[in-house]
């Protein structure tokens, strides 16, 4: 009789996954909540060989300025005269967001300038890659 009750306890004796689970889908939403997402210009920017390296540090505003004065923000062309709202929405979705500015070899500076200017009134820190 008694290794009749060892068998059956052996075979009754199973793993709940869930507490597993449910400590890996917090961890997952965790994760997902506090990571910081970049948001990309949305246009190549030729860069000179000796130009600043910026990609070691993660701005979270990547803003372009093209070759043709266009203003690349998160893959879309946005006029000057919005550069601005934009920015503050961004900065409203990511209070501690530092921004970066790529301006093309062929860009007039005074547009480069003029997004920089737009960033500082906004009271967000940036970064200007300028190239000649």
């Amino acid at each position: 009789m008694a290794k009749s009750r060892q068998a059956t306890k052996a075979e009754d004796v199973e793993m709940d996954m869930t507490p597993m689970l449910d400590v890996v889908f917090i961890l997952l939403i965790f994760f997902i909540v506090t990571a910081v997402f970049v948001k990309e210009p949305g246009v190549d920017v030729d860069k000179p060989l000796w130009g600043p390296e910026l990609s070691a540090e993660k701005p979270s505003i990547m803003v372009a300025v093209a070759s043709d004065d266009q203003i690349w923000i998160n893959k879309k062309i946005v006029p000057k005269a919005a550069v601005g709202a934009v920015l503050e929405k961004m900065k409203s979705e990511n209070p501690k967001a530092e921004g970066v500015i790529q301006g093309d070899q062929l860009a007039k500076i005074g547009t480069v300038l003029d997004v920089q200017d737009i960033f500082l009134s906004v009271g967000i820190p940036v970064k200007v890659s300028i190239e000649q």
